[in-house]
């Protein structure tokens, strides 16, 4: 029996009736399920299905919304999505009928998919070669400047500066990004481009080394370090990177890529710089050595005087006596710093004036080679063998001798015509002068 008292909807009325209904009892929720039928298409939108054993939810991540996740979906992947429930994909499509999920943000659900998919990132990326040692950096013996790239207000960074405060004072940059959350791997990753290409934008020193630093923490807030952006960036860093997130006992793909791995981040200061206090140790060492070469070279040198005057008659002998006096005062007045800087001072002299000698000398060269090509052209322009060239010969007698006269010829002598191609010998029958 059809009921005429019924209300009549249009098609619209229905589908707006059924968004706003889904909406405002649902509103923000949090689905848990397997990602299947993964789309991702050159628009930048990611399109999927969750499911379980029993039902299917289409879900959607925005373009604007998949730039800032810190975790990429994969296929067969247990994962946790958040977002807003509604029918046609919000407001773009709003008169379809079928609901979805519109995501903003998804997690891997649980520690074993987050362990299984790092695994299976690993393999990935070893077998692309990101990890060779053959691409690895050496870092730098005494740095002008780090690069650090951490949270501006944890413990991390305080112990990194009081730790090269107290073993190499040197110049820090921080460039601060959040270690955790959906945006950190991307920041990460645009501060380890943004520090390779400092000195093209600005007018300061790239860093001689970088530090990618943070606490310890669970997989959950590690794993920024285990996305492939930042994985990529590292191993595309022209400036040596150094891993110290977390601590000895955590692990992320970071610390495979990058060209040295600390325990802890106040251990990456120590790795990455000197001991002060070893190397004024060393200084001190060296300058005591150059001392005591000098001591002993100037004590040679008085038993030297010494033994030359004992033989000497006495007149000699009072002679080299206020020599050797004189010599006393003059290395007792002898400043060894002065002395220092006027052999460095004769040193730089000696090299621009070796430098000079050669660029001399290869010009010197250069002129000889010039003037000798020269001569030769102009020989090679005088010999009788370019007039040969010309259709010309040459006669010699049998004593090699060039005929230029009927004197220089006798009778059934034999004789060579020498041209451009060849040698002709032949025999005198006669002659006839003109």
């Amino acid at each position: 029996m059809v009921r005429e008292n019924i209300k009549e909807y249009t098609v619209t009325e229905i589908s707006t009736s059924i968004k706003n209904s889904l909406e405002e009892n649902f509103g923000y929720v949090k689905v848990r399920g397997e990602v299947s039928n993964l789309s991702k298409p050159a628009s930048g939108h990611i399109y999927l299905n969750l499911i379980d054993d029993k039902a299917i939810i289409k879900a959607i991540a925005w373009r604007s919304i998949v730039s800032r996740l810190s975790f990429i979906p994969e296929e067969g992947l247990e994962v946790i999505c958040s977002g807003r429930l509604s029918t046609g994909y919000s407001d773009r499509y709003p008169g379809r009928s079928d609901y979805s999920i519109i995501i903003e943000s998804i997690v891997p659900a649980g520690e074993g998919a987050l362990m299984a998919l790092l695994e299976k990132r690993k393999k990935q990326l070893f077998a692309e070669g990101l990890f060779n040692q053959e691409f690895k950096k050496s870092l730098p013996l005494y740095p002008e400047t780090i690069g650090v790239i951490t949270s501006p207000t944890g413990a991390v960074i305080k112990d990194i500066i009081h730790r090269l405060e107290d073993r190499f004072p040197c110049n820090l940059i921080l460039w601060p990004v959040p270690v955790q959350g959906d945006d950190a791997a991307h920041f990460i990753a645009d501060a380890l481009k943004g520090f390779n290409k400092s000195h093209i934008d600005t007018d300061f020193k790239i860093p001689d080394v970088i530090i990618v630093a943070r606490g310890g923490g669970s997989i959950e807030d590690l794993w920024p370090f285990n996305e492939e952006i930042v994985v990529r960036a590292v191993f595309e860093s022209k400036i040596p990177v150094l891993s110290a997130v977390g601590h000895e006992t955590d692990t992320t793909l970071i610390d495979f890529v990058s060209d040295l791995r600390a325990p802890t981040p106040t251990a990456a200061a120590e790795l990455c710089t000197p001991n002060i206090d070893d190397l004024k140790m060393n200084l001190k060492s060296y300058q005591k050595n150059l001392f005591d070469s000098i001591n002993n070279y100037i004590e040679d040198k008085f038993k030297l005087y010494k033994n030359l005057s004992d033989r000497l008659p006495v007149s000699l002998k009072l002679f080299t006596k206020s020599l050797l006096s004189e010599f006393k005062d003059l290395t007792q007045s002898l400043n060894y710093r002065i002395l220092e800087e006027q052999i460095n001072n004769y040193q730089e002299r000696l090299y621009v004036s070796v430098e000079s000698l050669n660029k001399s000398t290869k010009l010197y060269f250069e002129n000889m080679y010039k003037l000798l090509s020269q001569n030769k052209k102009l020989l090679d322009n005088m010999s009788y063998k370019s007039v040969l060239n010309r259709g010309y010969s040459v006669i010699k007698n049998s004593k090699n001798k060039i005929i230029t006269s009927s004197s220089d010829l006798e009778k059934d002598e034999r004789i060579v015509a020498e041209t451009s191609f060849a040698k002709i010998r032949a025999k005198v029958e006669g002659m006839e002068n003109e």
